[in-house]
């Protein structure tokens, strides 16, 4: 009895610090912000697929699964400040490449408003999702009804079956 109340703590501690790092969005008021712990890729081969209980998805190089945002566009990318706490954007050095397999033509990059350089595949700027801790977990797919895998075809998976994490679907987040 007492693990499972350690373990309802932890949740939902976790869970506040989540919505709380999420309910801002990008801040412009000059406050400090804890700094943005994004995925560099630094290996070439900055992307590959993975197989996840959606199916075959984007993943990055250690096997996480990629998810794009709904309200991003192939240029910009809305998720700053403590949003990219929770989601990390998937930056890449040049001479990045996709894993053999994935069509090369569909991934580019944009430049984020601190110089870095996030991948692209199709018009969606890639994440990874904090509460993924192992390749194939999908715990963020449907999040918020905004964040979604990407597929290998550079499209959104929306699983009807997706039950997201409640305590991290605040919109846009």
């Amino acid at each position: 009895m007492r693990t499972q109340h350690v373990v309802a703590v932890a949740a939902v501690a976790l869970g506040a610090v989540t919505l709380a790092a999420c309910g801002g969005g990008a801040s412009s008021n000059g406050a400090a912000q804890k700094p943005v712990v994004p995925v560099t890729v630094t290996t070439s081969t900055a992307v590959k697929s993975g197989d996840t209980p959606l199916g075959k998805v984007l993943v990055s190089p250690s096997g996480l699964t990629l998810y794009a945002l709904t309200t991003d566009t192939k240029t910009t990318s809305s998720c700053t400040g403590a949003c990219a706490q929770v989601w990390p954007p998937l930056l890449v050095d040049k001479g990045w490449k996709a894993a053999p397999g994935l069509d090369g033509s569909l991934f580019s990059t944009l430049v984020r408003s601190d110089g870095s350089h996030q991948l692209v595949a199709g018009q969606w700027p890639l994440y990874t999702f904090s509460g993924d801790t192992k390749p194939g977990d999908v715990n963020g797919e449907g999040s918020g009804g905004v964040w979604f895998a990407a597929g290998v075809n550079g499209q959104l998976v929306k699983s009807a079956t997706a039950t997201p994490m409640r305590m991290f679907a605040t919109p846009g987040y």
